[in-house]
């Protein structure tokens, strides 16, 4: 889309301009073996193998005892570039839902830059109506 893109205001859960430790940590590695900005994916991608580790190392290795394995994913014990982050009862991320918008980095890049963050700790609507504990 190019320069046209410029302006669009969007949604999500991650945006390169986070301002947490892990965040920054990612998009400058990312950048500098890539050497473009992460994108929403990247980002998600990251956490995800974030938090096998975190549960792999919670049960030892021992990835064969589910029960165990599925309690230590369900603790979501790692630093995430979403900042907080956790599991809602029925196994969907609970995590801020932000603003961003389309604009160019110093560098001239298109990026997206936070503007808002309407919802922190959100849940998905129909939760409630899910029977898992």
């Amino acid at each position: 889309m190019g320069d046209t893109a410029l302006g669009i205001v969007s949604g999500g859960f991650w945006a390169p301009d986070f301002d947490n430790a892990q965040s920054r940590q990612f998009v400058q590695a990312f950048e500098a073996k890539y050497g473009h900005i992460p994108s929403n994916y990247a980002a998600q991608s990251y956490d995800a193998a974030l938090l096998l580790d975190s549960a792999i190392a919670k049960v030892k290795g021992n990835v064969a005892d589910k029960p165990a394995f599925m309690a230590a994913l369900k603790e979501a014990d790692f630093d995430s570039v979403r900042g907080d982050f956790s599991f809602s009862n029925n196994n969907f991320p609970k995590q801020g839902m932000h603003v961003m918008e389309v604009v160019k980095d110093d560098k001239g890049r298109l990026t997206l830059k936070t503007i808002g963050t309407p919802f922190k700790s959100y849940q998905d609507a129909y939760h409630a109506q899910c029977p898992l504990k």
